[in-house]
């Protein structure tokens, strides 16, 4: 399997992330930690790990554990419904996981409730998928304050505020 995130800066998502250091992170899409080790790096809070293929959360436990980084909480879930109370986090990535969401209105509809207001979030996607301007609507629709760019060729962001 080829390592979606290799194209991806970790800084440039730190920095549209805009993390200061005390901010709650949930990361869908966690994979082996590529970009969720640097985020557990930055910030001193907590770090929620969303994956639903368990053996890349074993995976990004060994690399927690090599980097000593115990601010990762690791959760076996995609993105539809979650199990978080309201406004539970102030960032969130969705690092290449809402272009193959099977309900993408709900998955924004819950990223919407669990964000807290002022709260980040910023979506990864496939630049060839063509899916950029698709979720920069429904997110705004959801309520959020979006802009969109691309990281590179191949890779665009979606980032969106909650006022």
């Amino acid at each position: 399997m080829v390592n979606k995130t290799t194209e991806v800066s970790a800084a440039e998502v730190l920095e549209l992330l805009e993390i200061e250091g005390g901010e709650k992170v949930i990361v869908f899409g966690a994979g082996n930690g590529e970009l969720v080790i640097p985020i557990a790096h930055k910030t001193k809070d907590r770090v929620t790990a969303l994956e639903e293929d368990e053996a890349l959360l074993e995976e990004l436990s060994l690399r927690a554990e090599e980097e000593t980084l115990s601010n990762i909480d690791r959760m076996p879930s995609g993105v539809g419904r979650l199990n978080f109370p309201d406004a539970s986090f102030q960032r969130g990535l969705a690092a290449f996981v809402l272009d193959n969401t099977d309900d993408l209105e709900l998955a924004v509809q819950e990223i919407y409730r669990i964000t807290i207001e002022k709260g980040i979030v910023v979506a990864l996607g496939f630049s060839k998928d063509q899916s950029a301007g698709l979720l920069t609507d429904k997110l705004s629709k959801a309520g959020f304050d979006v802009t969109a760019g691309d990281l590179n060729e191949e890779v665009y962001y979606v980032k969106a505020f909650k006022a």
